[in-house]
């Protein structure tokens, strides 16, 4: 069989059957074309009734086998197109302006892209507002519940770091089946564990001994994203984005509207706890599985819980500061920009927070 062409009568019966919103039809009807004689114009099509059924991830599926196929840039400017509109429709606006962008780099007369773009951030406007809203109910209720607690326990510096690294320590081992205690600074995984926290380790950080973690830290703090933005936006020079290809505008661009809404809610730190919180947590996990011996775990947990102290000045603001700064990790690197999942983050790390702290004063 040859490949469809562009001006094959299977379209006229395509558009009666898109005009008609019988999209599983169209999918019923491409599917009985083998794959290698569908054309670009006949996989787009697929795509867009998957678009229209709701379908968002198989289409992104089907997007990234054509795109291996495309080789025009008309075809590569509405394939950014499509997949902008997957990521518009799942509520994860920034990821779908990045999208939009491309389109608009290879095509700046694509028809409606820019109103696409504007309507976007709109949206991501109005979903930070909503979470803004949402984080400061949020610290009342965490400011009402330190203010009730009774006789909280005395902690020094010296057996702060379990409790600094807790949230992270909570999050990060999700699915490897293994716990960290909150109040267990020298824990130990029992050797059966210790191999496959080696391996998590290894793999999704790239963390072998001390050096890397060194290293993994120097390169995945966020707290100094947030500290530049705060501080250009207060000399306001012109900001450098023509100098920044599209990922890293976007990624610009959604740090400086965080700030812009969460700049009432956090301490004079920014979002440093999360930092602080992260690099102990995978200094506990790693010296659990023999990864760094007892020198450098003690050095590690001394020198982040002592920066710590110097950083903040209660349980309270250290909550602020690791909650935003974990909805701001969620929204910006696990997710594709997704606010909403990345606020029921954030709560998530809250509702912890007034769980543990309140039974802990703030080290001295």
């Amino acid at each position: 069989m040859a490949m469809i062409s562009d001006n094959d009568p299977i379209y006229e019966l395509l558009d009666k059957w898109h005009d008609e919103d019988q999209y599983d039809k169209i999918l019923a009807k491409i599917a009985e074309i083998p794959v290698d004689d569908r054309s670009n114009k006949l996989w787009f099509r697929k795509i867009s009734a998957l678009n229209n059924l709701g379908r968002y991830q198989e289409a992104r599926m089907e997007i990234s086998l054509l795109s291996k196929r495309c080789t025009e840039p008309k075809d590569t400017a509405k394939l950014y197109y499509m997949m902008g509109y997957t990521f518009d429709r799942t509520d994860c606006e920034m990821k779908a302006v990045e999208c939009y962008r491309h389109t608009q780099e290879i095509d700046p007369d694509y028809e409606g892209i820019q109103e696409l773009i504007e309507s976007a951030v709109q949206y991501v406007d109005q979903d930070l507002t909503a979470a803004q809203k949402t984080f400061a109910k949020l610290f009342a209720d965490v400011e009402k519940n330190f203010k009730e607690a009774k006789k909280p326990a005395k902690l020094s510096v010296d057996d702060a770091a379990p409790y600094i690294s807790m949230i992270q320590a909570s999050f990060i081992p999700t699915g490897l089946d293994v716990k960290l205690p909150p109040d267990k600074m020298f824990f130990k995984f029992e050797e059966a564990d210790k191999s496959k926290v080696k391996s998590f380790l290894e793999q999704k950080y790239g963390i072998t001994g001390i050096d890397s973690l060194r290293k993994w830290y120097a390169s995945n703090r966020n707290a100094p994203i947030f500290d530049y933005i705060v501080a250009v936006k207060n000399a306001k020079p012109i900001l450098p984005d023509e100098k920044m290809n599209i990922a890293e505008r976007t990624r610009f661009e959604t740090t400086e509207m965080v700030v812009d809404h969460m700049k009432d809610l956090l301490p004079r730190m920014g979002i440093l706890a999360f930092d602080f919180s992260t690099i102990l947590a995978l200094a506990r996990l790693a010296y659990a599985c023999d990864l760094l011996t007892n020198t450098e775990y003690m050095e590690t947990a001394l020198f982040f819980s002592d920066e710590c102290k110097k950083s903040f000045s209660s349980w309270e603001e250290f909550t602020r500061s690791i909650v935003i700064g974990g909805f701001y990790e969620a929204m910006c690197f696990k997710t594709p920009y997704a606010i909403t999942e990345a606020m029921r983050y954030g709560v998530g790390i809250g509702i912890l927070c007034m769980k543990n702290y309140p039974q802990l004063k703030w080290m001295k």
